[in-house]
């Protein structure tokens, strides 16, 4: 490269904007990127190679090892990826919830329209991080762990309200919960008739499990969704 465009590429940096350096680099990570998430859903981890995703991305096999270490580094990557698209999506509904009926209806519905825009990436994401975190040198946590400390979380609140048993050790039910709804983070065929009743199966079910009794001694169920969306927890 050139000294002007090395000038360049400082002026372009300095008033806020990406140098056409820094734009490449930032391509090729995304191609790489794409390559990847396509090749682990396709085979996972273990039989994705970097030199796959280098050919598939369309650049130098070198090329990998400028923006990754290794393989397992590039699938923490996609993992993160993942996470983080789920997050941008799920955090502004959860933010519309009020009672934890409709929390759950909203995390569910968010993966089961995640996983049918992504087909097969969060199965491919759960599978390869709980791989890597039975080998030496795995992850301290894997997005099983990370999801399932959130439910914990929601079980602790749930609690603390009274609208969950208060000996539920939150840790278990909260891996519990997500073992019992991770079948809606896979695509779900049919009409949105079909898919609205198998969501409000599911957050039933799991508000019902959760649900201590009232203080004149009947369990809460939920109702809903109604026209608005709402869920409503009511004595029978």
């Amino acid at each position: 490269m050139s000294v002007t465009n090395d000038i360049n590429d400082v002026d372009e940096s300095a008033n806020g904007t990406l140098s056409k350096r820094e734009r490449r680099k930032a391509e090729s990570r995304e191609r790489l990127m794409k390559a990847a998430s396509k090749l682990f859903v396709a085979h996972g981890y273990h039989e994705t190679r970097p030199q796959d995703i280098s050919r598939e991305a369309g650049v130098g096999h070198g090329t990998f090892y400028l923006y990754f270490s290794d393989k397992r580094e590039c699938f923490q990557a996609f993992v993160a990826q993942t996470h983080a698209e789920i997050e941008a999506l799920v955090q502004p509904e959860l933010a519309k919830c009020r009672n934890g009926a409709e929390r759950v209806y909203a995390a569910l519905k968010v993966a089961m329209e995640y996983s049918e825009a992504n087909p097969g990436v969060l199965r491919a994401a759960w599978a390869g991080h709980q791989l890597m975190s039975r080998e030496e040198g795995g992850p301290a946590e894997s997005i099983v762990d990370h999801w399932a400390r959130g439910w914990a979380a929601a079980v602790r609140q749930a609690q603390r309200s009274g609208m969950a048993w208060a000996d539920y050790d939150p840790e278990i039910i909260g891996r519990v919960i997500l073992m019992v709804t991770s079948v809606v983070t896979m695509p779900v065929g049919g009409k949105r008739e079909d898919k609205e009743r198998y969501l409000r199966n599911v957050t039933q079910f799991v508000v019902r499990a959760l649900a201590a009794p009232d203080c004149h001694g009947k369990a809460r169920i939920v109702s809903g969704p109604d026209a608005d969306g709402a869920i409503q927890v009511e004595d029978p």
